[in-house]
This record gives structure tokens, C-alpha cells and sequence, in this order.
């Protein structure tokens, strides 16, 4: 999952919250509608014009009588001099929205690039963005400031908030089991139809690969090709919590020969190992800004809190750089790095809920084999159930929805697909992928050196190589290595 959004993605998530939550197409629009209106793009100076697009698809296509929702996207015209297929960018959490990010300047560069191979679209999911209905509901209350103190704390939290937001979009008529990953690959394809071409390309991103490869499954003959960044197969909703342990002994491997750490911190695994029994006994406080009321309040963290932090940024190559000073100094009894992740995280879950994003995600679930797994695992691993936390129970408050293990199954097709993982990706880790692939008839894994989760897709060799991929192109030799992971001073 990744209530999951990270980084770029949590700033685009703040977005949604501007948006109006439960709004229904026009009464006289029906299913297949589609509209377009002139729409720009702010970027480097100038406003990149485009076409916002608004097409009526039904809400749940098992039910005659089900509501009209509407999805809204950007169309950016291709540059390129005989375009290609047009290209659908399916954006991460789940409960991003394509459209919003495009405002960040990183990722309308991906995008602008992209226009090389074909039209580009980008799409607000069912539920997100300027889709409507879309199913973030605010919140009127600060998170209580125990949510860190231990895990029956937090999941009190989540699920009150969860509950409160289900039976408001149920008041309103939303049927909201029915924003399922099925649902919204049966979207893009429909999609597809509206703009009246034979076929697409996808790009699809963290969650988004999860959703590109439902539309491989349903809809696999009508598409060209695919580009899966950070692969998240039908069964890897919940992860491992080895996947994160490995990751742990891996950083702290690098802590310990990385020269600007000075030998400081020769077994970092094994320092945060004493942190977290230590926070077990005793919780501690710390003090952060409530971006609510401006105002600073304490918040108590255990151990339960810390796992459930670190697990936030443990697959991010923008913030491992900090994590040998954050626990060394939580080792020596400082928390004054503790409290700026905790800040972050508290103001960002205290801003609302994502409904869209509970559904999706509890929807997709997990077979039994690989909940045994996790259970397994979990009993070992370092941070425990807490990689996988909220989940699956906060699936209770929108009535444990389960697509099935036939959704979960592998997918056997023949559509050219390309594979790109980070070496320090926790969250959607390379051997995900080669999972996946191993049913693919015609597929390329490109593991891109010393990337994380966040930093492949902004990398313009990255973007280069997408782009020779979508236009037919031969990628299976390319190599891509980002500068090695460098580490803050420990002071």
C-alpha cells in the first residue's frame, strides 16, 4: 500500500484536499460522455497547454442501475512528428492525482518527455483528484497525540477516521466498494474507447503498476505497450516484512564503511534493535507543530510509532542519507530528529482520509499463502506488522471488501512490458518484478543502480529509456546506475 504516498506524492496528495468531496456528473450526461475543455499547466515559466477532458463511466458495471461518475483528465499533445498511441500515466498511493503532480516541476519534465512517443494522459483515478465523486474527506480534528504511543492507538485512530468518512460518502449514494482496482482498469479501458483509438500505451507508477497490470489482465489486446516503475504485482499489496529487514542490514552495511560517518555507527541494525526495546518499556515525547492550529503540542512515540515511521521513508533515497544520524542520535537519548519525521507524519495523516485509497488497497488484499508468509515473518522482522499498518484490518471499517485470489493470480500475456526497480527500492523491491514477469511472454527488468522509490522515474535516463521502449524500441542492454547513497554527518 503506503498510505503510502511519499515525498512528491504527499505533496500531491495535499491537493486533494482543496477538491470538493462528493460531487456527481450532471444529470443530463450518460454513460460514454465525454467532454473537453482548454486547460495550461504552469511549468518552468511558462503554461504548457493542454485539454481537460471529463468522461462519464458507470460506478459499479455489475449493477444496471449504478450512478454515473465522472473521470477527469489531461491531454498534453504529443511532439513527436507521427505520434504514437497515446500514452495513460496511472499515478501511485493509491489516491494521487496525476493531474495535480503534473504541477510539480519533476514530474511535468517526465511528462513533457513522454510527448515524444505519443499523446500524453493524465488521469484521476475513480475517487481522486478532480474525478468526481472524489473521496477524500477532511478532517475536523487534530490526530489524538497518542496515535504514536502504540499500535491499538493508531488503529483506533485510522479506523474511526475510515468509518466516519465511509458512512459519509454512503449518505451521499456513493456505492464505495465498487472503487476497486477492477472497476478502474475497466476505466481506462473505456477511456480508450472515448478517445476512438485502437490502442494505448501505460505508464503506470508504485500503486500504479498494480492498476496497469489489472488492465494487462482485462484488457491486455488493447494495449501497445507497457512501462511498470516500481512493480506492485497482483499479490503484493501487503509486503513481506523480510523485504524491510533486508533493507535495514543493507543500509546498515553502508553506515558502517561510509567514511563521512567516521566508524560512528559500525551496526546500525543492531543500534535501532536497542532504540526500539528501549521505546517498548518507554515511550517518549516529543514536541512538533500542529499544522492545524499553528500550535506546538507532545506527542507520545513507542515503539509501535517508530517502526510505523521509519517503514514511511525506508524505500525513499531522498531521506536515507539522514537515517545513520536519526538513530544514532535516538540512541543517545536525542530526539530531535524523531520529531521531524513525526511532525511530517502526523500533520500529513491528521489532514484527512482517503477513502478511495482504504477500498483500493483492502480490495486487492492478500492470499492466504502469502498472509501465512507475513505472519511467518513478522514475528522476526524488525519492524514487524508494522510495514504493512494500517492494514489489512482498517479494511473493517469499509466492510472488508476482497477482489479474490483470482485477481491475485499471475498473468500470463504477450504485451511488451519494461520493468524498471530501484536497488534501494523497500516498497516495491526488484525481485517484486521479476515475479511478475515470470508469466510475461516479452519483457524487459531494468534495475536502476542505487535508486529508490522515488527516484526513477524522475531521472532523465530513466525517462529516455521509457521513451525508446513505447516507440518499439530494443532497451534489454541498457544500464543505469545513480550516483552511491551518501550519508549525513553525525554531528
Amino acid at each position: 500500500m503506503n498510505l503510502k504516498l511519499k515525498t512528491l506524492g504527499f505533496f500531491a496528495a495535499l491537493f486533494l484536499f482543496s477538491l470538493a468531496q462528493a460531487q456527481t456528473p450532471p444529470a443530463e450526461r450518460k454513460e460514454g460522455d465525454l467532454k473537453f475543455e482548454p486547460f495550461t499547466i504552469p511549468f518552468e515559466g511558462q503554461n504548457v497547454a493542454g485539454e481537460l477532458g471529463r468522461l462519464v463511466v458507470r460506478e459499479n458495471r455489475s449493477k444496471p442501475k449504478s450512478n454515473l461518475i465522472e473521470l477527469t483528465f489531461v491531454r498534453l499533445k504529443s511532439t513527436a512528428e507521427k505520434p504514437g498511441y497515446p500514452v495513460v500515466y496511472l499515478d501511485g498511493g493509491p489516491g494521487s492525482s496525476a493531474i495535480n503532480i503534473a504541477r510539480v516541476p519533476d514530474y511535468m519534465r517526465v511528462f513533457m518527455k513522454l510527448r515524444e512517443a505519443g499523446d500524453v494522459i493524465l488521469l484521476d483515478q475513480r475517487g481522486i483528484g478532480r474525478s468526481k465523486p472524489n473521496l477524500t474527506r477532511l478532517a475536523t480534528e487534530s490526530l489524538p497525540v497518542d496515535v504514536f504511543s502504540n499500535s491499538d492507538s493508531a488503529l483506533r485512530a485510522f479506523k474511526e477516521r475510515a468509518a466516519e468518512a465511509a458512512n459519509y460518502f454512503r449518505s451521499q449514494g456513493v456505492d464505495i466498494q465498487a472503487y476497486n482496482t477492477i472497476e478502474s482498469a475497466h476505466d481506462v479501458d473505456d477511456l480508450r474507447k472515448a478517445l476512438g483509438t485502437e490502442k494505448l500505451n501505460l505508464v503506470g507508477f508504485s500503486y500504479g503498476t498494480h492498476l496497469g497490470l489489472a488492465c494487462i489482465r482485462y484488457h491486455g489486446a488493447n494495449l501497445n505497450r507497457v512501462v511498470l516503475i516500481g512493480t506492485e504485482g497482483p499479490d503484493h499489496t501487503n509486503k513481506l516484512p523480510a523485504t524491510s529487514d533486508a533493507s535495514l542490514k543493507r543500509l546498515s552495511q553502508l553506515a558502517a564503511s561510509a567514511p563521512e560517518l567516521e566508524g560512528k555507527v559500525p551496526d546500525l541494525f543492531g543500534t535501532l534493535r536497542e532504540v526500539l526495546t528501549r521505546l517498548e518499556k518507554q515511550p517518549v515525547t516529543v514536541e512538533v507543530t500542529d499544522q492545524r492550529t499553528k500550535k506546538p503540542v507532545d506527542i507520545t512515540i513507542g515503539k509501535r510509532g517508530l517502526q510505523f515511521l521509519i517503514m514511511r521513508d525506508l524505500g525513499d533515497t531522498n531521506d536515507l542519507p539522514i537515517f545513520p544520524a536519526w538513530f544514532y542520535t535516538m540512541h543517545k537519548g536525542d530526539y530531535s530528529i524523531l520529531s521531524r519525521f513525526a511532525e511530517r507524519r502526523y500533520n500529513q495523516f491528521g489532514g484527512g482520509m482517503s477513502l478511495m485509497t482504504v477500498v483500493m488497497d483492502s480490495s486487492s488484499g492478500t492470499t492466504k499463502a502469502r498472509t501465512a508468509k507475513i505472519e511467518e515473518q513478522a514475528k522476526t522482522a524488525l519492524l514487524g506488522h508494522m510495514v504493512n499498518f494500517p492494514f489489512p484490518d482498517v479494511g473493517d471499517a469499509v466492510g472488508n471488501p476482497d477482489l479474490g485470489d483470482k485477481f491475485r493470480s499471475p498473468i500470463h500475456t504477450r504485451v511488451p512490458t519494461l520493468f524498471i526497480s530501484g536497488s534501494f527500492d523497500n516498497n516495491t523491491p526488484p525481485f517484486q518484478a521479476d515475479e511478475v514477469r515470470r508469466t510475461f511472454r516479452n519483457s524487459t527488468h531494468l534495475v536502476v543502480e542505487n535508486a529508490g522509490h522515488e527516484s526513477m522515474l524522475v531521472d532523465a535516463r530513466v525517462q529516455q529509456t521509457i521513451v525508446e521502449h513505447l516507440r518499439g524500441g530494443d532497451v534489454s542492454k541498457t544500464k543505469i546506475a545513480l550516483p552511491p547513497l551518501k550519508f549525513n554527518k553525525i554531528e
